[in-house]
């Protein structure tokens, strides 16, 4: 298929419309090409070599004119053998052997037209030019040396070598399209490998970039829980001996948090299963699930307030993304400011940028589990994806703050919700 200007019609995320493939015949000759040669040769020459021989054989006046037309038949026919290696030497001999009077030049005259063919086929540009002449020459001189045997007039000379410049320019051509076909037909052949290769290389890098994201996504996961895990334990311990009750209903906010954990992170592992595979996927965490996110924290001991203003967040995966960046914060806080008094969450959303800060006023104190230093490059990978920037320090007199800017239009490398 072809475009109104005549280019080949290649459509992105498409296959390439490729010619019609190959016949029989055509598939048979371009998988014995030899054969090609050979019949060829002889079918070209077999007649003229008969001819010859008889002639030879049978007419003692003409013995001498029948043994060269059959020389120049099996010249012509063994010189037709290197058409496709050195396409030009057929040529040059065919033309040499039309200088011989046409009558005994028949093998010659019928040579002529496979080599021109075959130069325009196999050989190079400025090879086609040196055929056509050298044809052309020998034809001239051949049709000169006619008149000097038996007188002719100038007339017919003109015009038969007029006719025979005609028919090897044309021969020249069809030549010229075949070898213009063959090319296009590769040329195709190898777009199509291309594009095959172009989307088997933007398969595996959906690939990359999906695990890069769930990787990301257990980081949060395994982070939050388990760190929530370790200081409701914590706790239970501490209450064991006077409290028992409380500690009973603390050790079972473990079980919970944990099984929350577990059933997110199955949700996030079953993107790697086979399509055909069952695999429930709870949905995405939102902003407005932040009022969850920080009572959760305050019932393991935070003193965390959220302070939300603003319009809600329409779009998931910006929405997704302040809820990690939150989690990530509040987290942090719980792994290295274990004695803050007070932590604030404050999320502003508007003019389309939205601002998320999560300060504390703890003194450092760690707490029992120590992270691995990869939330806050998480945090600059997510806000990248929205033309942000992340701002963590220590802040006057005590504490620690984290700001985060991000636009509501992303960057052409948003990952998908």
């Amino acid at each position: 298929m072809t475009t109104a200007h005549g280019t080949p019609d290649v459509r992105v995320g498409g296959a390439v419309a490729l010619p019609r493939p190959p016949g029989v015949l055509r598939r048979f000759t371009a998988r014995h090409p030899r054969l090609v040669d050979w019949t060829l040769a002889i079918g070209t020459q077999l007649p003229v070599l008969v001819i010859g021989v008889i002639l030879a054989a049978f007419d003692a006046t003409q013995r001498v004119d029948g043994l060269l037309m059959a020389g120049v038949a099996l010249v012509a026919g063994a010189a037709l053998l290197w058409r496709r290696r050195w396409p030009l030497l057929p040529t040059l001999v065919c033309a040499a052997l039309l200088t011989i009077p046409s009558e005994l030049a028949a093998g010659g005259w019928l040579a002529i037209y496979v080599a021109l063919y075959s130069v325009g086929a196999y050989g190079k540009p400025l090879h086609v030019w040196i055929g056509v002449a050298a044809a052309t020459a020998g034809s001239l001189v051949g049709t000169l040396v006619v008149p000097s045997l038996e007188p002719l007039s100038i007339g017919p000379v003109v015009s038969i070598n007029l006719v025979g410049l005609a028919s090897y320019v044309v021969a020249v051509l069809l030549g010229t399209s075949v070898r213009g076909r063959r090319a296009y037909v590769a040329a195709l052949i190898a777009r199509a490998d291309d594009l095959a290769r172009e989307r088997e290389k933007q398969a595996q890098l959906a690939v990359a970039a999906e695990r890069s994201r769930i990787a990301r996504e257990m980081h949060d996961v395994v982070s939050h829980g388990l760190t929530v895990m370790v200081t409701l334990a914590e706790g239970s311990a501490a209450q064991a001996a006077r409290d028992p009750e409380r500690a009973a209903d603390t050790m079972r906010r473990v079980a919970d948090t944990g099984r929350d954990s577990l059933a997110e992170m199955r949700r996030l592992l079953g993107v790697l299963r086979e399509p055909g595979d069952a695999a429930d996927r709870a949905p995405q965490p939102a902003a407005g699930d932040l009022h969850a996110l920080v009572a959760s924290f305050r019932d393991v001991g935070m003193p965390v307030r959220l302070t939300t203003s603003g319009a809600a967040i329409a779009d998931q995966t910006l929405a997704l993304t302040v809820h990690r960046i939150v989690q990530e914060a509040l987290t942090n806080a719980m792994r290295h400011a274990s004695d803050a008094a007070r932590v604030e969450v404050d999320v502003r959303h508007g003019s389309g940028v939205v601002r998320v800060e999560v300060v504390d006023d703890g003194t450092g104190a760690p707490a029992a589990t120590t992270g691995a230093g990869r939330g806050l490059v998480g945090m600059r990978e997510r806000v990248a994806l929205f033309a942000g920037d992340v701002v963590a320090g220590p802040r006057e007199p005590t504490g620690w703050r984290v700001v985060a800017t991000l636009h509501e239009t992303p960057t052409a490398e948003q990952e998908p919700a």
